[in-house]
């Protein structure tokens, strides 16, 4: 197959299979930031008091990005996107392949999830209940992943579970999507999935109209709903974009204020936001594009954000899927043991040292135990 005609403004690059620093540093950003969004539900003195700072005659929220940390969840799916489709770019879809690309999607996901499950079933059986009440029957489908699903909308038991399902949903779509992209280009297929997912969550919307949205969320942000994060990642492994160092800052400063503009939006409407406004239907594509130009933007940063490829964040890039998967089990044993001794903002702050701690230590061990085994495991797979 011919390569894509290259235009000034986007031509067609080989697929990004070596190493890159920066998404390893984007990578561990995002599961930082999902951890401190929950720290700041469950450990609310701290957050609440940056929210009122007084500064130069006014008062600064300096909060406010806690708030908005379940972006990471988006910023994670936008460079599973970008990743994945840059390594299929250029292989064979054929059966055996595709195959392998999916025994491989499947040692990367489903052995943590296993090796968790497990201690945390075990601690249940002891006495330190870092779950809820838990059936066989709900244990079995938490390991297979089948997680607000038809017919039995099983409920995770780790809180964070709901995104893993539409994670994997988008491996089993991914070979089929890039066969469309090669028939149809890139910008026609962006514009199909955009229209779905639209179309998806305006249809949901629609059907469930009058109820809270919230106890709908399994079914709005389910693979067709939250596809634009995931094709925005797809698109952007398409182009290759090399400005001057002065008009890369430019678009970093212009996306960082589009995306502050999204989230003010929001705040705007909190009230009505989850009870029909139709800004649901929108907000999620609109904010997965502009993180995704973020991404375009930063796989080669400026000087001054060199520090995305630092070693340290690389690491933490490294074994984000076990802090994504691990900060909510650690949240929940620190406040059992800090109790109400944690509800001061001191006791806030306290809070999150010990759980990041704790969160870094079970993601190492998840990694080193576990992660990079299976992943060894599915290579040599591929190279027998």
């Amino acid at each position: 197959m011919a390569p894509a005609r290259a235009t000034p403004f986007c031509p067609r690059i080989p697929p990004v299979l070596t190493f890159t620093p920066s998404l390893h540093g984007l990578r561990g950003i995002a599961a930082l930031a999902v951890l401190a969004f929950h720290w700041s539900e469950y450990f609310p003195a701290l957050p609440t008091a940056l929210r009122r700072v007084p500064f130069a005659g006014t008062t600064w929220d300096l909060a406010m990005q806690l708030g908005f940390g379940w972006l990471g969840v988006y910023l994670f799916f936008v460079l599973s996107g970008y990743l994945l489709a840059s390594q299929l770019a250029t292989q064979s879809l054929s059966g055996p392949s595709v195959l392998q690309f999916w025994r491989r999607r499947f040692l990367r996901i489903f052995p943590g999830v296993w090796f968790q499950v497990a201690i945390l079933v075990v601690l249940s059986w002891l006495g330190i209940a870092l779950i809820a009440p838990f059936t066989g029957t709900q244990v079995l489908m938490n390991l297979m992943l089948w997680i607000n699903m038809p017919p039995w909308m099983q409920p995770p038991l780790n809180g964070v579970y709901w995104t893993l399902p539409i994670e994997f949903s988008f491996y089993l779509a991914l070979p089929f999507i890039v066969a469309i992209q090669r028939r149809v280009g890139w910008r026609t297929t962006f514009v199909i999935a955009l229209l779905i997912a639209l179309a998806w969550r305006a249809g949901v919307m629609a059907a469930y109209r009058g109820d809270h949205m919230v106890s709908r969320l399994p079914i709005l942000d389910a693979l067709p709903g939250s596809l634009a994060s995931f094709m925005a990642g797809v698109a952007i492994s398409n182009v290759e974009w090399s400005p001057t160092p002065a008009r890369r800052r430019a678009f970093i400063a212009l996306i960082a204020a589009a995306l502050l503009a999204m989230e003010y939006w929001l705040l705007a409407n909190r009230d009505t936001y989850w009870t029909g406004h139709w800004m649901l239907a929108i907000w999620n594509p609109v904010v997965s594009v502009i993180i995704g130009l973020g991404v375009l933007a930063l796989l080669r940063p400026p000087p001054e954000l060199a520090f995305l490829g630092r070693r340290e964040l690389v690491w933490l890039g490294e074994v984000s899927y076990g802090i994504y998967l691990w900060h909510l089990p650690a949240i929940y044993l620190v406040r059992m043991v800090g109790g109400e001794s944690l509800n001061s903002p001191a006791g806030s702050g306290i809070a999150l040292v010990a759980t990041v701690a704790i969160t870094l230590v079970m993601a190492a061990l998840s990694f080193h135990l576990v992660e990079r085994p299976m992943m060894r495991l599915g290579k040599r797979a591929r190279e027998a």
